[in-house]
């Protein structure tokens, strides 16, 4: 419990001087999100993630998920601590008051997220998929679709799922022949296969509703052909046709079952309009790629903190003739925790920004003030980059905690090595690292010719000018070197609109050190000596500060060296 208390206490130190919530509470959607509610929330969620989330994260990774004649069964105790966290109200925090939840800031959201996903990330992966069905429910779907199941998303009671990949199509959506077939009454009938399938199956809610893209016969080939279905797992009672073939076994997540699915003449209705399946699902991407950002603050954060803490107690070394000394006091384990340290306050403060940026974007649209397309378009911007670097890092900070902990850290006797394998798969879901740089040179910064890029780095530029912090000394060379490369970039388009730009990841990666820059010199800014955390974030951003203009020329140096071919024996 003692980790989860103090990652709630550093999320509150990042509401403030990453997200800006007091200002955010000032705004006309959020006004009832005051700091008394807030703080209480995030008590709230600290208490549940310690008392029921973490012991079950850990009974629930030995005893896994089962299939058995009656559907997937999850491990015990699962069904009685997902009620509670209905009970709770937590199903509702992120979904809008037009549909009965509670309208709370993305922010505050994603604090909460972290808390529990530090805590148990499997079976937080259920809960992503309740707020994000309940989004693409609320924007595509007619009044009689919403009347029917949106309630039931938002108390909890019903679940979903998201069905898009297949065997033959994974991140290749245009080649799904998942068929969708229409009925005499209106409805269709659902025929394919999907895999990867979290929460495909279960028994913590007696209803499992799937949204499933599919193409109706005579579409057109390719994704625009793709409409979005959604089919019950039950009907009136009796099954729809929905079957789970195979539960995978995973490196992680085993309490999170991931399923095959087979859609059987499943009985399915359209949401939205024919052919805009990936248009109806697309309300749902930002929230994804944020949520998995998230959890990957979450995992760093909580390592970092055992770690810390573990360091801190454990004797190894020093002289025989006198008591051994604690391994924290060890060179090579101090340079561990210093970046383990700052690359998850890094992480956290990146995700909250984000986040940040959605919610004024919300505030302004709902006024009609221009400025609120902007941060919408800035958000967009990070989004790939937070998910990919998220979901990397967090693994190399856990794999770091492992290192700390040394044959400890190896064994289930300590939650280290569970939780690098947990999070391991964030950057293959939800689109992989490649295909998040791709999206993210090619539609966020070459799509505009780099306005909003630009646009973000005169607002970062702003931010270096005020306030003092070991970044501002080399803000001026990790800045030229992205905008030179990326002016490098639109000269390349101009020659050659189709190439296959091989130097998009490093894009990501050097454009991930600017963000944290920015984000590391308000942090350092906004902290305190006197404070013990703050004084631990400061000392960890000034490590990392030191080598923050050398990653970059790394980067930057990759970026325009060409990616040379792989040869095999055919």
């Amino acid at each position: 419990m003692s980790y989860i208390r103090e990652q709630s206490e550093g999320l509150s130190f990042h509401l403030l001087h990453i997200a800006g919530l007091a200002e955010l509470c000032q705004l006309e959607p959020f006004t009832h999100a005051d700091q008394d509610t807030v703080t209480a929330l995030l008590e709230t969620a600290a208490d549940f993630a310690g008392d029921q989330l973490l012991p079950l994260a850990a009974s629930g990774d030995r005893a896994g998920c089962q299939l058995d004649g009656t559907g997937v069964r999850l491990p015990p105790g699962t069904q009685a601590i997902y009620q509670a966290w209905c009970d709770l109200g937590f199903p509702a925090l992120g979904l809008p008051q037009d549909i009965d939840g509670l309208g709370l800031p993305r922010v505050v959201v994603s604090a909460v997220q972290e808390l529990c996903d530090g805590a148990n990330l499997a079976f937080g992966m259920l809960c992503i998929n309740l707020r994000c069905a309940a989004l693409a429910i609320r924007k595509s779907a007619n009044d009689s679709q919403k009347a029917r199941w949106l309630a039931g998303l938002v108390s909890g009671n019903l679940s979903s799922t998201i069905a898009i990949s297949e065997a033959q199509a994974g991140s290749d959506a245009g080649r799904i022949s998942t068929v969708a077939r229409l009925q005499a009454d209106g409805s269709y009938q659902l025929t394919g296969s999907k895999i990867w399938i979290s929460y495909g199956d279960h028994d913590v809610t007696a209803e499992i509703l799937h949204l499933v893209l599919a193409r109706i016969p005579g579409a057109e080939i390719g994704s625009r052909g793709l409409s979005l279905f959604a089919a019950p797992k039950t009907l009136d009672g009796i099954a729809n046709g929905v079957n789970v073939l195979r539960l995978e076994h995973k490196m992680g997540l085993h309490a999170s079952p991931t399923c095959v699915l087979e859609f059987n003449d499943a009985k399915a209705e359209l949401v939205g309009e024919p052919g805009k399946g990936l248009q109806a699902l697309f309300v749902m991407m930002n929230s994804m790629r944020l949520a998995v950002a998230v959890q990957g603050a979450a995992i760093a954060n909580a390592a970092t903190i055992q770690a810390i803490k573990y360091a801190a107690e454990r004797p190894q070394g020093g002289s025989a003739s006198a008591p051994p000394i604690n391994i924290i006091e060890h060179a090579d384990v101090r340079r561990m925790l210093l970046e383990m340290t700052a690359e998850s306050e890094l992480m956290r403060a990146l995700a909250l920004r984000i986040a940040s940026f959605l919610d004024n974007a919300e505030a302004g649209a709902a006024v009609a003030n221009p400025q609120a397309h902007d941060w919408q378009s800035m958000a967009e911007l990070m989004l790939p980059v937070a998910k990919t670097y998220n979901a990397e890092t967090a693994f190399t900070v856990a794999n770091l905690g492992i290192q700390v902990m040394g044959g400890y850290g190896y064994t289930s006797d300590y939650p280290m090595e569970r939780m690098a394998r947990d999070i391991r798969v964030a950057a293959i879901y939800e689109g992989t690292s490649g295909i998040q740089a791709m999206d993210f040179v090619k539609r966020k910064v070459l799509a505009d010719n780099a306005v909003t890029l630009n646009r973000l780095l005169s607002l970062i530029d702003a931010a270096m000018e005020s306030g003092a912090s070991p970044f501002q000394t080399g803000w001026a060379c990790v800045r030229a070197l992205l905008t030179s490369r990326v002016t490098a970039l639109l000269a390349a388009l101009q020659q050659q609109p189709k190439a296959d730009n091989g130097s998009a990841y490093a894009m990501l990666q050097l454009t991930a050190l600017v963000l944290h820059c920015w984000n590391g010199h308000c942090l350092y800014s906004a902290a305190s000596d006197s404070v013990l955390l703050q004084q631990r974030l400061r000392t960890a951003l000034v490590y990392f500060a030191g080598s923050v203009t050398a990653k970059a020329a790394l980067w930057a140096n990759r970026s325009e060296s060409e990616i040379p071919s792989i040869y095999y024996a055919k």
